[in-house]
């Protein structure tokens, strides 16, 4: 797995995290992402267009990222909580872009779609950060 990081700063500042190949550990990428946040990054966005196969420890390192982003807003985490049971939340932090046939299909059969936004290309996925 090979994993890109840049930001991008049209309006609101927006790290993009680009994933090549299987994610299929959550190390490499929760490494990524912890020291983007580290280092002030509070919106991102995982590129996941060149990843052909997500396995629950791939799923485990978004949802890590998922949680990093959502600790660090205290209102988000309130309205998280009651939105998500509702069915009514996505998240403001974290956008996904372009998974594959397969990575879509774990992303939904774990119901991660209910909580996090899939986009079709990152500069969309940029212009959504409000």
């Amino acid at each position: 797995m090979e994993i890109t990081t840049w930001h991008e700063t049209s309006g609101k500042p927006v790290t993009i995290l680009q994933v090549k190949g299987d994610l299929t550990a959550s190390e490499p990428l929760e490494t990524h992402a912890r020291q983007a946040f580290a280092d002030g990054a509070r919106d991102m966005v995982l590129d996941l267009s060149h990843v052909n196969y997500i396995s629950s420890a791939g799923l485990r390192a978004i949802h890590t990222i998922y949680m990093l982003l959502r600790g660090a807003d205290p209102q988000d985490e309130e309205v998280a909580t009651r939105g998500i049971a509702r069915g009514t939340y996505k998240s403001p932090h974290l956008k996904l872009v372009n998974p594959s046939k397969n990575g879509l299909k774990a992303l939904t059969t774990s119901g991660y779609d209910i909580f996090l936004d899939i986009i079709g290309s990152v500069p969309e996925a940029v212009a959504s950060f409000k």
